[in-house]
C-alpha cells in the first residue's frame, strides 16, 4: 500500500481499519474504490489509483496460494456472477451460501446462480 505515491503509513493504516483485508483484495481486483473512498482523506481519484496500481499484484498474489478454496477462484465466481448482471453483494452472499463440498469454480457458480435465483 505505501509503495503508491501519496499514500503514507497513516493513511494505509486508515485503509487497514476500514476493512478487512480480504475485502480490500476484493475490491481492488474487482475495481470497486468505494471502501478506499470512504477513508479520510483519500477522495475517488486516489482511491482509482489505489485500485490499478494494486490489482496485479494482488491477483499475483492470489494465484499464489496454496488454499483447497483459493481467493482467486472466489474473485473469478464472483466476477463472473458479476458479469451476469448481478450486484457484487449478491455475489459474495450466494458463494457464502455454497456448500464447501462443491469443488471447482464452474460448479460453485451453478450453485451460486440456483441460490440467486430462489429469491
Amino acid at each position: 500500500m505505501i509503495s503508491i505515491s501519496g499514500i503514507g503509513p497513516k493513511t494505509a493504516a486508515n485503509i487497514l481499519s476500514a476493512a478487512s483485508v480480504e475485502d480490500l483484495q476484493e475490491a481492488i481486483v474487482l475495481g470497486d474504490e468505494t471502501i478506499l473512498a470512504r477513508v479520510s482523506g483519500i477522495g475517488k481519484k486516489v482511491a482509482q489509483k489505489i485500485v490499478i496500481e494494486l490489482k496485479s499484484k494482488i491477483k499475483k498474489l492470489a494465484r499464489g496460494t496454496g488454499d483447497k478454496f483459493r481467493v482467486a477462484d472466489e474473485i473469478e465466481i464472483i466476477d463472473a456472477l458479476v458479469a451476469l448482471g448481478y450486484k457484487v453483494y449478491e455475489a459474495r452472499e450466494a458463494l457464502k451460501q455454497v456448500p464447501q463440498e462443491i469443488k471447482g469454480v464452474e460448479n460453485k457458480v451453478r450453485e451460486a446462480l440456483k441460490r440467486l435465483g430462489k429469491k
